[in-house]
């Protein structure tokens, strides 16, 4: 670019910062003076929400007193709510039209209230009653009580528990916009309208709403006739008695007049700035054309020169001028003789420079040779391309600029002294994996022998034969998904007339389960012996279960209690699956249990079953590895091919041998699976009751 468009450009860019500056200022003034602005409508706006929320809370705190001293709202609410403390409620809310009141007992429950429905959200929470039970004061302030609905209440104590007096919040939200002009809004804590005075209208505006901040914005919307509209919505957190934001206080005004007014004026002081600007660069530039023009041509004689055209010379006369063209001039009659000079040293300079390119590319040719093949073989092509580029340089015209080959190979050391680096980094790389492994499988072996231990130590505690007892053949087997398992089954004489049986599934695999299970068949067991009563003794587990249950492990559970004389089954299904009952060649279900698996929640009833059995009938007990097995096409075994397989198992002309049915299910799995992996582990315990002893 000429010097004298630089100049210009220079000029014209000094004069867009000056404008920018002046513009930057009154912008900024204007952010001043609007965040202050800002911060004027925030205050007015919380001294009026105080103002209007105080005046109402205090009414209800007066209506709340006033209740407390009829000793009747007291002695029946502290007896848990009658037909006529209702009464009396609803004669109070008929003396303050809008008003709600609720009757709490000491631990917070809701006694009374005067809303209707089935089952009415309580206006406070059991910590304001318990707060407002234990001081002379009362707990007021705003709550939420659903999703378009705000409250202010107040909630004061006495002996026997909490009264809260409530007030809806929409219908005195247009006393406030008449204070403050415009429309008052309330937002939940999604930022989306909840009431207000014109419903709807903030909704309209998709104007997102903070709810943890204050924010005062002006947004533009088009009205039903499509014309533009400024709209200012203010808007500040509101906090419920614990000081937790439950909500946004919005204030929307229509500022279109003001709005446009002052966009206008902006727009304008922009333009005649812009203009003046415009003039004043017009001028500027005429006159450095006309300054810059014997400084034009001086450039084109040195341009000349610098092509080598030594016969370019300047206008008669030019180098006399006495100005600062006349330097320039004498100056370019002094360049011209020294270009020969120069063109000699260059030529000079050019051999040195090949000499040296010669002798540094021969060296890295020999660096290269300790290279990997795919390595070497890289440096080898770029120094032989390096090398025809030299070529092709020394067959261009003498005048020519020749190729930088020394910055060439200097590219190509520097590849060179990456490569090395990386064939030694992955070769320290490789020694590190290796000794890695070399731990790893030192390791694994380690907790592979420690796994298997522990899968002893898991089979060891389960029954290794029946019980001793005449009146029933039991067999059982138990198939672990991993080296260890969370299935465990047991069976167990409680006395000479009562025999437990168990079956249970702990959540999870592994050695988590595996611990969680040992843990849970030792408490019942020895809950069993204890309260005999298989829904005592669920139940005690249950809670012991429960207790200090970090991991959040839960196990489902059947356990059953036969009378050896009867054969009467007292039995609990705590989440498990139903047995199955085979008489004769029929196998059906036992009823889906109803009750909750253990360690999930702490005092849970859990209700009995009974089944009565008869010589010759068979119950088994299996876990959920067995129907929710698997094949490779992801579909579950289920429920109904156990019972095939059970039928099956009846229908056999050679009766029914308890021993080999656990086998016979497992095999039926197997066969279904048809190789795919076992997902789960797999428990199945078969009891055949005989028949009391003779």
């Amino acid at each position: 670019m000429h010097l004298r468009y630089r100049l210009i450009a220079i000029l014209l860019a000094a004069m867009a910062l000056l404008v920018a500056a002046f513009a930057a200022m009154g912008w900024l003034s204007d952010q001043r003076w609007s965040q202050r602005y800002d911060e004027v409508l925030l205050q007015n706006q919380r001294i009026a929400w105080d103002k209007l929320q105080n005046e109402n809370l205090d009414r209800q705190d007066v209506l709340a007193q006033q209740l407390l001293q009829d000793a009747a709202i007291r002695d029946l609410a502290a007896q848990g709510g009658t037909a006529r403390l209702d009464a009396l409620l609803a004669a109070a809310t008929r003396r303050a039209p809008g008003v709600r009141i609720d009757v709490f007992d000491r631990q917070g429950a809701l006694v009374a209230t005067t809303e209707p429905g089935i089952d009415p959200q309580p206006m406070a929470e059991v910590r304001w009653v318990a707060a407002a039970s234990g001081q002379a004061g009362a707990v007021r302030g705003l709550t939420q009580v659903a999703v378009r609905q705000y409250q202010w209440v107040v909630v004061r104590g006495f002996d026997g528990g909490a009264l809260a007096v409530g007030q809806d919040v929409a219908p005195k939200l247009s006393e406030l916009a008449g204070y403050l002009g415009g429309d008052i809004f309330l937002a939940n804590m999604r930022g989306a309208e909840a009431v207000g005075t014109r419903a709807g209208v903030l909704a309209a505006t998709e104007t997102p709403i903070p709810v943890r901040s204050n924010q005062a914005v002006t947004v533009q919307v088009d009205d039903h006739d499509n014309q533009p509209r400024a709209l200012r919505i203010v808007s500040q957190p509101v906090h419920n008695p614990d000081a937790r934001i439950v909500g946004s206080l919005v204030w929307m005004q229509d500022v279109s007049a003001t709005h446009y007014a002052d966009l206008l004026f902006s727009r304008s002081t922009l333009a005649a700035a812009l203009v003046f600007a415009a003039v004043l660069a017009a001028g500027l530039v005429a006159y450095l054309r006309h300054a810059m023009e014997p400084l034009a041509r001086s450039v084109g004689v040195l341009n000349a020169l610098a092509r080598g055209a030594t016969d370019a010379s300047l206008d008669q006369g030019e180098e006399d001028a006495e100005d600062e063209s006349g330097e320039i001039a004498r100056g370019v009659v002094a360049i011209r003789s020294e270009l020969l000079n120069l063109e000699t040293l260059r030529q000079e300079r050019i051999r040195i420079r090949q000499q040296q390119e010669r002798l540094i590319r021969g060296q890295l040719r020999t660096l290269a040779d300790s290279l990997d093949p795919a390595s070497r073989e890289e440096i080898l092509t770029a120094l032989g391309s390096s090398a025809e580029a030299q070529a092709g340089s020394g067959a261009t015209d003498a005048n020519a600029a020749p190729t930088n080959q020394l910055a060439e190979l200097a590219g190509i050391l520097g590849r060179m002294s990456g490569l090395v680096t990386n064939q030694q980094n992955r070769l320290l790389k490789l020694l590190r994996e290796l000794q890695a492994a070399v731990q790893t499988q030192a390791t694994l072996a380690s907790l592979q022998q420690e796994l298997e231990i522990a899968r002893q130590m898991q089979l060891s505690i389960l029954p290794r034969s029946a019980p001793d007892v005449d009146e029933v053949d039991i067999a059982a087997t138990m198939i672990p998904a991993k080296e260890v398992g969370g299935d465990f089954y047991d069976y167990f004489p409680i006395d000479a007339e009562h025999l437990a049986v168990v079956v249970a599934d702990v959540s999870g695999k592994g050695v988590p389960a595996a611990f969680f299970m040992a843990i849970s068949r030792t408490l019942l067991k020895s809950n069993a012996l204890f309260l005999r009563e298989p829904g005592a003794t669920i139940r005690a587990l249950n809670d012991q279960l429960c207790a200090e249950n970090d991991q959040m492990m839960f196990v489902t559970v059947f356990y059953g209690v036969l009378h050896l004389p009867t054969g009467r089954l007292v039995y609990v299904n705590a989440g498990h699956n139903p047995p199955v009952r085979l008489a004769g060649s029929g196998a059906t279900l036992f009823p889906r249990g109803r009750n909750m698996a253990l360690a999930v929640m702490e005092e849970q009833e859990y209700i009995e079953g009974e089944a009565l059995l008869v010589p010759g009938e068979t119950v088994v007990l299996y876990t959920d590895g067995v129907t929710e097995a698997t094949n490779a096409d992801n579909a579950l075994f289920g429920d109904d091919a156990l019972l095939a397989a059970m039928a099956a198992i009846g229908s056999d002309p050679r009766g029914v041998v308890t021993a080999r049915i656990p086998d016979q299910i497992v095999r039926a799995v197997r066969g279904f699976e048809n190789g795919a992996a076992q997902a789960d582990d797999i428990t199945v315990v078969a009891m055949t009751y005989r028949g009391p002893r003779l």
